[in-house]
């Protein structure tokens, strides 16, 4: 079994006719890290939604990834309302940067680690670890 976390970019539904088994269906595609990942589960297809950080737990199957699992990233952080804010609208670079550093240190702990880390304090290392790098450039 295989571990993936991400943050969902996007979300699409698709729906029609299996070509095998004359049987209606519904497919969510999820693109997560610039990969697409797909379920017919209508439980994950209608739960999840873009700007969420998640962890899925899938196999793969020939060609094909097959999701078995997926559950909010026990490290989502929720962007506060007053975070700041770009000319569009979007957050800006520097909370995505320190979104991206946390990911990739908790993407690299192990489930024994994962139990024993303090996910708040991970986040606050990489949100200093942009504003240091940031003050050093300007």
């Amino acid at each position: 079994m295989e571990t993936i976390n991400g943050t969902i970019q996007s979300v699409s539904c698709n729906e029609g006719i299996s070509k095998t088994t004359n049987q209606p269906f519904t497919r969510w595609v999820f693109l997560i890290n610039d990969k697409k990942y797909s379920t017919f589960d209508k439980d994950i297809g209608t739960k999840f939604k873009a700007g969420q950080n998640v962890e899925m737990e899938g196999e793969t199957d020939g060609k094909y990834w097959n999701m078995k699992t997926m559950k909010e990233f026990a490290g989502t952080v929720k962007v506060a309302s007053g975070a700041p804010q770009s000319n569009n609208g979007f957050t800006t670079m520097y909370v995505s940067y320190a979104k991206d550093i946390y990911n990739n240190w908790y993407n690299r702990l192990t489930n024994e680690e994962l139990e024993k880390v303090n996910k708040t304090l991970l986040m606050g290392h990489a949100i200093q670890l942009v504003k240091q790098a940031k003050e050093a450039f300007e």
